[in-house]
């Protein structure tokens, strides 16, 4: 649906990345509000992009700079909606694999962050995922509340966050009667001090609720490790990066990208729509749903 609605077919031209960063001229330049129906288009669109981000790390990023234009859309936000359809476009389908391995006796968070990488706010971006062994069960992204003063700050809301995701897992894998024990891999020397000393030291602007990591990492339930920047996968969420980069990320979380559709997939009824003019530049003259087989109820 995003393809469609973005004016696009098998003919367009696909793109190997689902968003970039823009220039500072272009950031100088204000960009146009969208008109109501544009932005009713665009916000239909965009929650349709944050529900499938869920089980697609590769857009995780481009999705949440999307949604958060939701409040009042631009021309800028509509034109990074259409680079996300082009990429899905040439990527339209991920499959996240498991396959057969060893019970793990440890669960493995890989946090990272981008200090400062909103140039309009100065705000950080968290990003991670959670792996038992071989397989991601989970992956994030989000904007961080606070603004950072330093790298070793954003990297260490980035390790809370993770560490936070962690123990929840371990506490639904104890209830499944597998207790395991929790790795957070973090690639800031800094932030691994600071989780693995008692108090703020000289970082004495840290908000003390980011400090219980501490108290666990000294009674042993977390293990903080260091992970090389380039090999750290949670660096997918963080920030638009290229496409090698995307795909060697894809390759440690165990995601393999695939052509077409999964023949398992629920087909969608269709949908015809006749619209004039450009595709955000008008509403439909009447839209037309075309149901495939009729909807079954339960118990029927």
């Amino acid at each position: 649906m995003l393809i469609k609605s973005a004016g696009l077919d098998h003919e367009s031209r696909p793109l190997s990345a689902p968003g970039r960063k823009l220039t500072s001229k272009e950031l100088e330049v204000e960009p146009e509000l969208l008109g109501d129906w544009e932005a009713t288009s665009f916000r239909a669109m965009a929650a349709r992009a944050n529900f499938l981000a869920s089980d697609r790390p590769d857009t995780a990023f481009a999705v949440k700079e999307l949604c958060r234009g939701m409040s009042a859309p631009t021309t800028r936000d509509a034109e990074a909606l259409k680079r996300l359809s082009r990429y899905l476009l040439g990527r339209p389908r991920l499959i996240i694999h498991f396959g057969w391995q060893d019970a793990p006796k440890v669960l493995d968070v890989f946090s990272d962050s981008d200090w400062a990488g909103c140039v309009r706010t100065r705000k950080s971006t968290s990003g991670g995922a959670l792996m038992r062994g071989r397989h991601v069960l989970r992956t994030w992204c989000g904007t961080q509340a606070t603004i950072a003063l330093s790298s070793a700050e954003a990297e260490l809301i980035a390790a809370v966050r993770g560490a936070a995701e962690g123990l929840a897992a371990c506490s639904l894998s104890e209830d499944l009667g597998q207790p395991c024990g929790l790795r957070v891999h973090v690639d800031s020397s800094a932030a691994i001090g600071i989780c693995k000393r008692t108090g703020v030291g000289k970082v004495r602007h840290l908000d003390t609720r980011l400090l219980w990591i501490q108290e666990l990492v000294r009674d042993g339930r977390i293990l903080v490790l260091k992970v090389a920047g380039t090999e750290n996968p949670a660096d997918l969420m963080t920030k638009h990066l290229g496409a090698d980069d995307i795909s060697a990320h894809l390759v440690r979380l165990e995601c393999w990208a695939r052509d077409g559709r999964a023949a398992k997939a629920p087909k969608l009824a269709a949908l015809r729509v006749e619209c004039t003019g450009e595709v955000w530049g008008s509403a439909p003259k009447s839209v037309t749903a075309e149901g495939l087989t009729p909807r079954r109820g339960v118990g029927t």
